[in-house]
């Protein structure tokens, strides 16, 4: 069963999750990447991003370096507008789909974005993973973390 970590990351901690999904489990990553640049700044990377999704607009990805096609399990983070993008024209149909975000909000909404998506995309959603920032700290333990790389990592095998 081929794999597939999919990310996209404005300030880095989502790549250091991905990484260390990765570590565990192997297989390919890669990182989307809009063609529309942001701001440096956080708030204003989020002010940008709303303003996008409110007018219905979703900046185009870069060119992916992959085929979707040679997967059979996917794991990716959040609904950022670069993963709205990719989500819009993937087919995930006969894929598993294993979600990771990570967030200084509220990651109800992403969460449950992400499972329609994938569903709406024919995909199967697997296991689902918010870890919470505050500023620059974590407030999801590295404990936590691991257990549920591990758990996943428990499903994956199931699944082959």
């Amino acid at each position: 069963m081929k794999t597939l970590i999919l990310y996209y990351s404005k300030s880095g901690h989502t790549r250091d999750l991905a990484a260390a999904i990765h570590k565990v489990i192997g297989g390919d990553m890669s990182e989307l990447k809009s063609q529309r640049k942001y701001s440096s700044s956080y708030g204003m990377t989020i002010l940008q991003a709303g303003l996008d999704k409110f007018r219905g607009r979703i900046p185009e990805t870069e060119p992916l370096s992959f085929n979707l096609n040679d997967y059979d399990v996917i794991w990716y983070f959040t609904m950022a507008p670069a993963m709205q993008q990719f989500l819009s024209h993937a087919d995930l149909k006969g894929k598993h789909v294993f979600t990771f975000s990570t967030s200084g909000g509220s990651p109800k909404k992403t969460l449950e974005d992400l499972r329609m998506a994938v569903e709406k995309r024919g995909g199967t959603m697997e296991e689902q993973l918010q870890v919470s920032y505050k500023k620059e700290n974590c407030m999801t333990t590295q404990r936590e973390i691991d257990q549920w790389i591990r758990k996943a990592a428990d499903r994956l095998e199931f699944l082959k």
